[in-house]
Order: structure tokens, then C-alpha cells, then sequence
């Protein structure tokens, strides 16, 4: 809760004419998100494109977060760095979040007590609230007067991503296919990304994964190449020089487990198409993307997502996959050659 109170100190501070309805309102946003506007998806997608075009001008900062997992998405700088549908995609995405709990935000409310108010105003505040249900709040009117607030609540998750989607609209413009290789760190977003891609975009997207080096090719030699241990060369035939020549793919997934390939799987043919996972982005491969982008994340943060997606296998990313990726990420400089690298 401590940095729920410093986001709120740092939007009063920002924004002194916010009142108690104000705070309230971003509490509430960063308990329950979005979806609770989203009932009406045309609607919800008509408001948004017309207050894109009628919101004005203004000097804000792309994103400002408001705990919870969530950011105000500010809507003057995004219409001027995405397509207003990428926009409500990422809105409609973001909605899909795990909801909140009405216990969750009265904890929340709890801090209004804390951040400057007088104290039997927020005991006026919180009673009427709580006897109305505590229902979704607008801004106050002094807010919107002082401020014109036009922005969107999404993902905090989704938010890293925007300068990815940025330069998809960009590419867009312009005719052809799109091709991006999404590498990096393991537990950096990888999988996170190739789903948002599909989700916003409708990308085909196609996994590294599935290319785990099969036990015929495992020579000492091999293992020892920097990103060695995937299939490259399959990639390369059946994903690669396929949306090259504009054909839809056909790939073979490897079965780790039976240590096989399973049959041949169809793909479709899009405009926008992404391969995600490590070593995607090898030397070998790289000239074939339209967009190289590269995700990482810090020690700590990594050992923690692996830990709870692997559990007991955490000791293997330790002393075996986490060091071939450094050595990866060294020798062929993928940080450095890529055309965008996101912390996540």
C-alpha cells in the first residue's frame, strides 16, 4: 500500500485541484481497471475514436501509473504514436485483466486518510460512498475544469509493449508483410508480447520453442555454438524463406517429451507475423526480420517469474539455461543489434 500512497501524493501534487472524489476515482481504477467500460464494445470503440479526435493538445507524459497493475494511457501523445484502433485494442486487451475485489479496494480507500485530506471530510466521503454501493466515480468537476483528462486505463504489462506497437503502425503504412523476431531473457515477456501481437493485430505467431534441437544434431560441437541448442535451420526452411516467398507456413512442432516432431500444422498467411523465443534473433536469422526487438529484465525479477511458472525446476534455468543465454546474448550482441530493447 506504501506505493499506492506515494502514486497518490505525486497526482495531488501534480494535480492540486483534485478532490477526495478525484483520489477515489484512482484508487478504484487501480483495484478493479477497465472492464467495467467495456459492456458495449462498438460503443466503447466509437466513444474512444471521438474522443481521440476532439481531445486537445496537451504536454502529458505517455503513460502515468496508478498501482495495481495499471496506467493512465494519456490520449493526446498515444493518437500521435499509434492508430486509435491499436489504441481501443490495447483498451479492449487490458479489460481482460483479473478483476478486483471490493475488499481489495476498501483497503485502498483506507489510504485517503493518509495523503492530506481532513479527516472528517473523508469520514463524510467514505460513509456516503460505501451507503451507495461504492459505485464507479467521474472526476469532480473542478478536476476536469483544471485538467480536460482524456485517457484510457490499461495494462501496466501491455503499456511496456507500446513502442512495439507504435512501430507496427508505423510499418503498416506501408505495404508488404511484417515480420518481427521477438527475443531475450527467459521470464522477460516474450510469450506475453507474441500474444498481444496476435490479440491486437491477428499475427500469425510462431514459437521458438518448437524448435528445440532434436537428439540427432545434439553434437558436442553444436552445444557448444552460442544458441546452439535450437533448430535454426528448421526455422529457417519452414517459417522463415516461407514468408519470403509469401507462402503460408507449415510447421512441425518438437516434442521434448517424446523427443519427436508432430505433424505437420498449416498456418495462415497475415499481414503481420512475429516469431518469439530465445535465440530467434540468431546471426543466422536475423536479415530476415522486419523488426528486431529484444526483452530483458533484471536478475531478481527473472528468477522470481521463473520460480513460480517452473517451480521445482528453477534449479535447471539456474545452472543451465540461464548461462547459455548470457553466453548468447554476449558473443552476438543481441541488446546491441536490436532495433528495439524494452525492460520489462
Amino acid at each position: 500500500m506504501e506505493s499506492i500512497t506515494r502514486l497518490l501524493r505525486g497526482e495531488l501534487a501534480r494535480r492540486p485541484a483534485s478532490t477526495l472524489v478525484d483520489a477515489a476515482k484512482l484508487l478504484y481504477q487501480s483495484e478493479f481497471g477497465c472492464g467495467h467500460l467495456i459492456r458495449d464494445e462498438a460503443g466503447a470503440r466509437e466513444y474512444l475514436f471521438r474522443e481521440l479526435e476532439e481531445c486537445e493538445k496537451a504536454d502529458l507524459p505517455l503513460t502515468e501509473p496508478i498501482g495495481g497493475g495499471y496506467v493512465r494511457l494519456n490520449l493526446s501523445p498515444a493518437g500521435n504514436i499509434m492508430d486509435r484502433e491499436t489504441i481501443f485494442r490495447i483498451f479492449l486487451l487490458s479489460a481482460r485483466e483479473k478483476p478486483g475485489t471490493a475488499e481489495g479496494f476498501r483497503e485502498k480507500l483506507a489510504l485517503l486518510y493518509d495523503i492530506g485530506f481532513n479527516r472528517a471530510d473523508v469520514d463524510s466521503f467514505l460513509s456516503g460512498y460505501e451507503a451507495a454501493g461504492l459505485p464507479m466515480l467521474s472526476h469532480s468537476p473542478a478536476y476536469r475544469e483544471a485538467y480536460r483528462p482524456a485517457y484510457r486505463v490499461i495494462s501496466e504489462r501491455l503499456a511496456r509493449f507500446i513502442p512495439v506497437f507504435s512501430a507496427v503502425d508505423r510499418l503498416s503504412r506501408f505495404s508488404g508483410p511484417i515480420l518481427l523476431g521477438i527475443d531475450g531473457m527467459c521470464a522477460a515477456g516474450k510469450t506475453t508480447l507474441g500474444g498481444a501481437l496476435r490479440e491486437i493485430y491477428g499475427a500469425e505467431v510462431y514459437h521458438a520453442d518448437d524448435y528445440f534441437l532434436p537428439p540427432e544434431m545434439r553434437t558436442p560441437e553444436r552445444l557448444g555454438e552460442p544458441g546452439g541448442n535450437m533448430d535454426r535451420e528448421r526455422l529457417l526452411s519452414e517459417v522463415l524463406t516461407a514468408l519470403e516467398r509469401g507462402e503460408a507456413p507449415v510447421t512441425r512442432r518438437f516434442d521434448c517429451r517424446a523427443l519427436c516432431l508432430e505433424p505437420p500444422k498449416a498456418h495462415e498467411l497475415t499481414r503481420i507475423n512475429a516469431v518469439e523465443g530465445s535465440y530467434c534473433l540468431h546471426p543466422e536469422l536475423r536479415d530476415f526480420y522486419t523488426l528486431k526487438i529484444a526483452l530483458r529484465t533484471d536478475e531478481s525479477r527473472q528468477l522470481q517469474r521463473i520460480t513460480l511458472r517452473e517451480g521445482e525446476n528453477i534449479d535447471a534455468f539456474k545452472t543451465r539455461w540461464i548461462p547459455m543465454e548470457n553466453v548468447y546474448f554476449q558473443s552476438t550482441r543481441l541488446f546491441e543489434e536490436a532495433d528495439i530493447v524494452i525492460d520489462t
